[in-house]
């Protein structure tokens, strides 16, 4: 007598769901470094259905276009910025502390061919409104997580009277200009001694202190 088959669990993924979620992760990794190294104008669909190992129709059954690509790589990229910057927010110590660790994560760790700026006006410049819209609130999402952390400089006395607001986009600009490509072009990325230099200048100025 054949036994019964065996049922899945409530909200358990079969074995193709499993495979269809690596394959996405696979695109979704062989895009982004694509992308990053030649900018998405320069990047074809077939190419990087060719650098998967898949056909362009195969690929077509897990995006229907490039945009949708590219719009899920950059989400995915802000969150993962997003919660880093929401966990070290949630950490002890002083804020001092905390903008040093966002300083060596930004200037030390990320690759030096990334170009979060590039890849953003990339986005602005090829994406569908409703995938810019998408990207747009992901990038406010992080600004607010840098905007607490300066909320609760303010409000703890470690940082002076000001626009938190202010003081989130100064910060992340002033990153932006010393980590993944910008920086590694200008000789800076990959250093800890430029990670120090830059949170001094940003909780102390450029100006010379007297005495």
């Amino acid at each position: 007598m054949d036994e019964p088959p065996i049922k899945r669990g409530p909200g358990r993924p079969t074995h193709d769901e499993i495979g269809a979620g690596q394959r996405r992760a696979q695109i979704l990794a062989t895009a982004a470094d694509l992308f990053e190294r030649r900018g998405y104008a320069a990047v074809s669909l077939g190419e990087i259905a060719a650098a998967v190992g898949v056909s362009k129709a195969a690929l077509y059954h897990h995006f229907p276009n490039k945009g949708a690509i590219y719009a899920e790589i950059m989400r995915d990229v802000l969150r993962r910025i997003g919660e880093s910057i929401e966990r070290t927010v949630r950490g002890p110590g002083p804020v001092a502390a905390k903008l040093q660790i966002l300083a060596e994560v930004a200037i030390v760790w990320v690759a030096s061919d990334a170009d979060l700026d590039a890849m953003m006006r990339d986005a602005d410049e090829h994406l569908a409104p409703t995938q810019r819209t998408e990207i747009d609130l992901a990038h406010r999402k992080v600004l607010r997580a840098l905007e607490d952390l300066m909320r609760e400089g303010i409000s703890r006395g470690e940082l002076g009277e000001g626009d938190p607001r202010l003081l989130a986009h100064a910060f992340w600009s002033l990153l932006g200009g010393f980590s993944g490509r910008p920086g590694s072009d200008a000789g800076f990325q990959g250093r800890p001694e430029v990670a120090d230099a830059v949170v001094a200048l940003f909780l102390q100025g450029a100006a010379k202190v007297d005495g």
